[in-house]
This record gives C-alpha cells, structure tokens and sequence, in this order.
C-alpha cells in the first residue's frame, strides 16, 4: 500500500515539473556531488618546495663544485633564490660571491647550474662574468689560449666593423644550466660570450629577458622553455648549434643576430610578432611545425643553406623583402591565411620555394614578388596533389597583374602533366589501360610535347616568334629556289645579287630565330629539332623530286607567283588560299611577280608570311595554269601549317597580353 503512495506521489511530481527542468536538477546534483569528493593523487597538481638559499648554504656549494658531466659546477639546483629588492643585502652578497669563484683562475672555469630552481627578483646574469675589452687591449691572462682563441673570432668582426667605442663585454667562461629553471623577474645577460654551452631547456621567463650583443660560443639549447614577456636577442651571434625547440616566445626580437651552424626552432608558437630582420642564417634553418599567431618578418636576411619552413602556419604576413637564399626553401605543407612578401629577394641559381601542398587560398591571401622572377623560383616535384596549389597560385598572380609569373607556373603545371603522362605510358605491365585509352594518352603526350617544345604551353610570345621567324626564312628560300632555279641549259637561274641578298637574308633571319629560341626555351636544341621535322623532310622531299623530274611546261620564263595588282599595302589575309581560282579575269587581275626588279627576292618571303602568318604587303599567291603539282603541294603544305601557327600564336598572345587574359580561364 505505501509504495503505491510512493510511485502516485513520484508520478505527480514527474506531470507536475517538466521534462527540461528535471534534468536540469538531476545536472546540479551531480556536479555538486562530483565537486564534493577528492581528487585523485594523479589528478593533484604536487606543490614544490623549494629550499630557500642562504648565505651558508651559498658558501657551501661554492666550496664543494659537484662534477658535472666532466666540468666543475657550482650546484644551485632546486633552490628558492631571492634576489628582490627587499632582500638587497643578499643579493649584493649572492653576486659578489658567486662572481668571485666563477671568475677565479684555473685551468678549468667553474659552471652555474640553476635547474629546476625559483629565481624571484631579477637575474643581472652579465654581473656574474670577467669584464674584458671588446677590443684593442690584451685579454686577461685568466683565460687560457682557447678561451683567448674563441674571444677573438668575435673581436675580429668588430675590427672590421670599425666599432671604435670602447665597449666591454662579459665572458661566463663556465657551462650556464638553467634546465627548467623559472625566472619571476628580468633575465637579463646582454653583451655577455658564453664560452661553454647555455642550457636551458623547460626555463620559463615570465618577464623580459634580454640576451642583446651576446655571443654563444657553443651549442644552445632553449628547448621547451616558454619567454611570456619579451625575448631580445639583437645584434647576438650564435657560434655553434641553436635549439629552440618547442619554444614558446610572446615577442621574439632576433634582428641582426647571426647563426653561424644549424638551427632549430621545431614546433616553436610565436605568440606575437617575431622579428628575425637582417638575421644572418649560415647553417640549416628549421621552422617545420613552426607557428606564427602575428608577423613574422625576415627582411633583408640572408639564408646561406637550407630554410625548411614544413607545415609552418603564418597566420598573418610574412615578409622576405630583400632576402638572399643560397639554398632552398620548403614550404611544403605550410599555411598562409594573409600575405608572404618575397619583394626583391635575392635567390641563387640552384634556389627555388618547394610549396607543394601548401595551404593557400589566393582568394584571401597572397604571394608577392618581382614580377617574372618569383614565379621561376615556386616549385613542386609532383603534379599530384598540388593541382589546387599552383591553380590557386596562378590565379594570384593573374589577379596581381603578374602575367609572367602566372605564366611560368602554368608552364610548370604542364611540364609535370608531360611527365605524368610519360609514366603512364612507359607502364606497360599495368592491365588497367586499354589500347584505345593507351592511343588516346599517346595522343594526349605528343600534343602537349609539341606546344610545350614550340611555345611553352602558351606562355612565351618570342619563342613563338622565333619558330615563325625560322618557318618563315626557310619556306621563302625554297619557293625562291622553285622558282628562280629552273634550268641550266637553256639558262632559268637566278642573278649574282638576287641569291647573295637571299642567303643573306636567310641567313640574318635565321639567326635571329635561333637567338629567341636559345633565350627562351627551356630544352632549346629539343625545340630546333622538332621544328625542323615539320619543315624540313616533306618539303626536301618534294623538293628533290621535282628536280629528278624536272620541268618541261608551257610558260617556263614567267613566275609561278602572281600578286594583286590593284592594292599595295599591308594587309590581313585571314581568308586566302595560295592558288588563285581558275577565272579568266583573276589572270587579269593577278600579274606574275617581275623578275627583273632589284627587290624580287622580297617576294618569296611575302608568299611564305602570307602563308603562315596570314599577314603581308601583297597578295602574292600561285597561278592556276601551267603549275606542276608538287609546287603547289608544297604551297598547301606550309599553308597548312600556318593554319596550326596562327592558331598557337593567337593562343599564346591572350595568354601573355594583360587584360585579355583575364578573359581567358585555364585550369
């Protein structure tokens, strides 16, 4: 009977509350609950407490250095250091004593290791060197030849530099460890030579730390440590390997630093702007995995071996203006969400920017640099999986103006497309590919083999030109032998001077064919080659035939060629063929060409531009009567081909003229 009361009172209350409002109160009493137990120990956060350093303990470490990886080590590790200005008189004792045994005589200098120690107040670490002069005088005899040795790589450049201004630097002759060590105050070590190893892996820096003017003898390691207030290290030389690691920077100042071996800076965030302006970068760069939440700037820097710049996130602009790489640079896999600025970058021969898979969206960001220079230095090895990159990458500099550039990826993206096509077709155990696919593929190659041998794929007008200029020349000097060298006996041959202008003639234009091409083609013997086998073995042939045959035809004094006599100007003859109609008053109106005049010879040359180019100062075309057939097969045949030039060239001038190819989308 009570739990029937029991489940109607439930029941009413569950019809009296709404669903929402219950769960809401079931949520609140499990929170409560969940709040109210202990945590687990794996889930409690351990308290360090740290031993406060005293002056006896002080004293006692300095008397008994341990032995630390072979070097004598004063051991400060684990320790509450309070250097805060309320605690002045020891602090004062601190630096006068530990300056004193770090700075004594001996053939082995004395190491500071501060690891997983607090450090509250401020570190005035250069007051804990040997000053010396920067320059000029003679080093102190506390330091032994090596020591003198690494001090004078550092001298020499100030020599040179002429820095007169007698400046005093401070050398920390010992190995500094400060491996997750943490600093509640400035760090401050400026225009101090480490000449031991600096290591200080984990170290967390909650205010400005400032390593300005300081020289790294050997090897750095900051990896892992987190900088939440300014980190300075202008002007600074790094003499051996430099890892930062992992490294966590607020606002990273490095201009004018120099890295004189390999440096790491793997994984590191960039919280705020990171300024690497006029860094001189000897060795391998590595940001890979690098990220950029504000400005990154590398102006005028210099990149003497590889930068590799992998899955790096530059959220907003990077700048490379008036950077010198010697190597190259990787931005495979990186993202650029605003603006990377190669301005007036300097790149050397063997140079380029490997952005394969890079992260870009040109439609919100872009890619600047001098116009046609900075798209012969982009590059990806593969075709596949970066259609989209240099898609997006050419409609960039298309909308930049930069038609040069977007010319030269597109040119690029082919070239990769050749190959690829090339692979497919020298795979021949694969069973997937039909023998129609295979011939359509083969198809497919040999078209894009000749635009890219004869014109770059659309994308360079003078190459263009200069195949036409050679077309043009050889054509005009076999419709002149046809012509002018009929017979010996009785004598059809040309003057003396009509065939000196003519090899001349040939011999100029050609040359000048042959320079647009060496100068313009990527592969420019493979691009003369191919020309010749269009021009060269059907017109030899017929050529050679029609002299085995020779010629016993009515009209044999008068030209084959005959030119409109009605107008004499420059004219577009998009229409024209090369024989004129079999109508009566055509003979009227089309006179042969005058052999007697001093400029004939120009005549062949009109005919032959006429044909390929559909362009010339008369309408010069072949009579209808009295014409062996294999002339006129030779007429067709270059007409033929002219159809097929005009057409690449009409092609290859709305690529190349800004504006117009606005108009034009090619994927």
């Amino acid at each position: 009977m009570r739990s029937q009361v029991n489940l109607t009172k439930l029941l009413n209350w569950e019809k009296k509350f709404p669903s929402w409002f219950q769960q809401v109160i079931l949520l609140s009493v499990i929170i409560v609950w969940l709040l109210l137990l202990p945590l687990p120990a794996w889930a409690v956060s351990p308290q360090v407490e740290r031993p406060v350093l005293t002056l006896e303990l002080l004293q006692e470490r300095l008397h008994t250095p341990t032995n630390l990886e072979g070097n004598l080590t004063v051991d400060l590790r684990e320790l509450a250091i309070n250097l805060r200005p309320e605690n002045a008189e020891f602090r004062d004792t601190f630096y006068q004593l530990l300056r004193k045994e770090l700075q004594r005589a001996g053939s082995k200098p004395l190491g500071l290791d501060l690891s997983n120690s607090l450090i509250q107040g401020d570190l005035i670490g250069s007051d804990l060197g040997l000053r010396t002069p920067s320059y000029g005088q003679a080093l102190a005899p506390i330091f032994t030849p090596t020591e003198q040795e690494q001090i004078e790589r550092d001298r020499l450049p100030r020599k040179q530099a002429r820095i007169l201004s007698p400046t005093e630097i401070t050398v920390f002759r010992g190995a500094l460890r400060l491996v997750q060590t943490r600093f509640n105050g400035e760090v401050q070590f400026n225009n101090t030579f480490f000449l031991q190893p600096v290591e200080a892996q984990g170290a967390i820096f909650t205010q400005q730390s400032g390593w300005n003017e300081t020289r790294f003898s050997e090897k750095v390691n900051f990896s892992g440590a987190s900088f939440r207030q300014d980190a300075r290290f202008q002007g600074s030389i790094f003499f051996a390997k430099a890892d930062f690691n992992q490294t966590s920077f607020s606002d990273a100042y490095f201009q004018n630093s120099t890295f004189a071996d390999t440096t790491n800076f793997l994984q590191t965030n960039f919280k705020q702007a990171a300024n690497f302006n006029y860094v001189q970068w000897q060795g391998k760069t590595d940001f890979s995995s690098a990220r950029f939440t504000d400005q990154a700037l590398f102006a005028k820097a210099s990149f003497q071996q590889f930068a590799l710049f992998i899955e790096t996130a530059f959220e907003q602009a990077v700048t490379f203006r008036e950077a010198q790489f010697n190597q190259s640079v990787n931005l495979q896999g990186a993202r650029i969400l605003s603006q990377a600025d190669f301005s007036d970058a300097r790149f050397a021969t063997a140079a380029n920017v490997n952005v394969s898979a890079l992260n870009f969206n040109s439609d919100k960001a872009k890619i600047l640099g001098n116009t046609g220079k900075i798209g012969k230095v982009l590059t990806v090895p593969t075709l596949q999986g970066n259609e989209n990159v240099l898609r997006n990458l050419v409609q960039n500099f298309r909308s930049l103006q930069q038609i040069p550039d977007a010319n030269q990826l597109k040119y690029m993206s082919q070239r990769l497309r050749l190959e690829k096509l090339q692979l497919c077709l020298l795979d021949v155990d694969s069973t997937e590919i039909s023998p129609t696919t295979w011939l359509l593929q083969a198809w497919d190659w040999l078209a894009l083999t000749l635009l890219l041998l004869l014109s770059r794929c659309g994308t360079s007008v003078w190459l263009v030109f200069g195949v036409g200029m050679i077309a043009i020349a050889y054509f005009g000097c076999v419709f002149w032998l046809v012509d002018r060298f009929r017979r010996l006996h009785p004598r059809i041959i040309p003057t003396t001077y009509e065939t000196v202008c003519m090899i001349a003639s040939f011999s100029i234009l050609s040359l000048l064919g042959l320079i647009a091409i060496f100068r313009t083609a990527e592969q420019p013997w493979l691009t003369l080659g191919c020309l010749v086998l269009f021009i060269f073995p059907i017109p030899a042939t017929l050529l050679i035939r029609l002299y085995q045959l020779g010629r016993y035809h009515d009209l044999m004094d008068v030209s084959y060629f005959t030119e409109d006599g009605t107008l004499r100007q420059l004219r577009l003859l998009i229409g024209r063929l090369p024989v004129i109609p079999r109508y009566p008053l055509f003979r009227e109106r089309y006179p042969p060409i005058l052999w007697n005049r001093r400029w004939n010879w120009l005549n062949y040359y009109d005919f032959s531009l006429n044909n390929l180019l559909r362009l010339g100062f008369n309408d010069i075309r072949l009579r209808d009567e009295h014409l062996p057939g294999i002339i006129t097969t030779l007429a067709w045949y270059q007409w033929g081909l002219g159809l097929l030039y005009i057409t690449m060239l009409l092609w290859t001038l709305s690529r190349t003229i800004p504006g117009v190819n606005l108009l034009i989308y090619l994927k």
